[in-house]
């Protein structure tokens, strides 16, 4: 295959995390006596006949979407009586960005859903689950706490209601954010007491401004930023950039130049040079800021991975003195350390407005 089939493939593969961002996929778990199994569900008629009624409408709810419909919406019926391990591990086969379960997900099973997407997504999965009142303190969870929503249909939980969010934020395009996305079929829902508050703890709601219900700011579930957690993944829209950015490329790379090229620095070079050029294609898509982003041999990482190996003192001494550039020439073995960065554009939402009278 080599390099150049490389750098093409990274090319698509820019283009097709640009497309995911702007149209995404939804996985919903569901409980049904019938319609056992996964399916793909594109329009509605794709929707399986035997589904029970409540169950038919959420997928309904979730492909409404918001300024898109989301591309496709994968179904993972399960019994009633099976755990909700089991209609996750059915979807292991999908990509999808944003995962619900069924109205009947209880407290404890939210938790346990939580956990185990956190889990995959240490291995590089990247689908968010948009889940009731669970403080994940996670990019990887959005944690929808809204009560009493009120459409012309009945009134549902936030359970209930996660498939309609789901759908939301997968149509949502690259360059908006889901911050106050209208509900129009909703009439009602309780309200929430100091929302700015709801809002720094992670909490995704629904906000009755007496003209129209709406979302409130489209926030993940975390809430303690640090080493290896930017303040940036706190927002839904930047969480989910960062997430397809980052899986595109390491997939891409694994399957085209991984066990496939002699760990040279002249190969170490074309792979930097084919990863700037996915990142410029992302620019272009108005994904990262224009000027802020780039790929380079990480020399920090390559010391720290050299001097971890020990030697001898002088060795050691060697290395210690070496600057980037001579470390970026440096015999890795077969580990080759990147550095990625860039910046992703977030959406208009504070203004700041001044009226000034004559």
């Amino acid at each position: 295959m080599g390099l150049p089939e490389l750098s093409f493939s990274l090319r698509a593969a820019a283009q097709t995390a640009a497309a995911r961002i702007s149209s995404g996929r939804v996985a919903l778990i569901l409980r049904d006596t019938k319609a056992n199994g996964v399916h793909t569900v594109r329009r509605e008629s794709d929707i399986p006949r035997d589904l029970g009624v409540d169950n038919a409408a959420a997928v309904k709810r979730a492909m409404v979407g918001y300024l898109t419909r989301p591309e496709a919406v994968f179904l993972s019926v399960i019994a009633p009586e099976a755990g909700i391990e089991t209609g996750l591990h059915a979807l292991d086969g999908c990509s999808y960005d944003y995962l619900a379960g069924p109205a009947s997900l209880t407290p404890e099973e939210a938790e346990a859903l939580a956990g185990l997407v956190k889990a995959k997504r240490s291995l590089r999965y990247v689908g968010k689950a948009v889940l009731p009142d669970t403080a994940a303190d996670s990019e990887g969870v959005v944690n929808f706490t809204a009560s009493g929503i009120r459409t012309g249909d009945g009134t549902f939980t936030a359970a209930a209601y996660c498939s309609r969010i789901a759908g939301m934020l997968a149509g949502t395009p690259p360059d908006c954010s889901a911050t106050y996305a209208q509900l129009p079929e909703v009439t009602g829902v309780e309200t929430v007491e100091r929302p700015d508050e709801a809002v720094d703890a992670g909490r995704l709601f629904l906000i009755n401004d007496g003209r129209q219900v709406k979302l409130s700011r489209a926030v993940t579930s975390m809430v303690t930023a640090g080493a290896g957690r930017p303040e940036a993944m706190k927002k839904i829209k930047l969480a989910a950039a960062v997430d397809l950015i980052r899986y595109y490329a390491v997939t891409t790379v694994e399957d085209h130049y991984l066990g496939k090229c002699a760990n040279s620095y002249d190969n170490k070079c074309l792979l930097v040079s084919a990863l700037r050029d996915y990142l410029a294609i992302l620019e272009d898509s108005g994904i990262i800021a224009r000027g802020t982003s780039g790929a380079e041999l990480d020399a920090q990482a390559i010391r720290t991975w050299l001097l971890e190996r020990g030697g001898t003192p002088e060795e050691i001494s060697r290395i210690a003195a070496l600057d980037d550039a001579a470390l970026r020439r440096e015999n890795t073995g077969s580990h080759v350390f990147l550095l990625l960065y860039g910046k992703t554009l977030d959406s208009m939402e504070d203004f700041h407005i001044v009226l000034e009278a004559a």
